[in-house]
C-alpha cells in the first residue's frame, strides 16, 4: 500500500494531494504560482525550532 504524502498514514485516495494549494476547488496542473507567487526570485524560511527524536539523540 502506498503511503499518503500530506498525512501519516496510508494512501486513502482521498486525493487531496492533487488539489491547488491556491485554489482549492482546481486539480493541479504544474502551474508553479505556488511556488513563485509574488514573482521573487528567491524565498527565506525562518526555523524556530529544531526539534531531534530519541533515536538521534542517543547516538549523538
Amino acid at each position: 500500500m502506498k503511503r499518503c504524502v500530506l498525512y501519516d498514514r496510508e494512501c486513502i485516495d482521498c486525493m487531496e494531494c492533487e488539489y491547488c494549494d491556491l485554489d482549492e476547488t482546481k486539480i493541479c496542473d504544474n502551474c508553479g504560482k505556488c511556488l513563485n507567487p509574488e514573482g521573487k526570485e528567491y524565498f527565506e524560511v525562518k526555523i524556530d525550532e529544531i526539534i531531534l527524536d530519541d533515536k538521534q539523540n542517543k547516538n549523538d
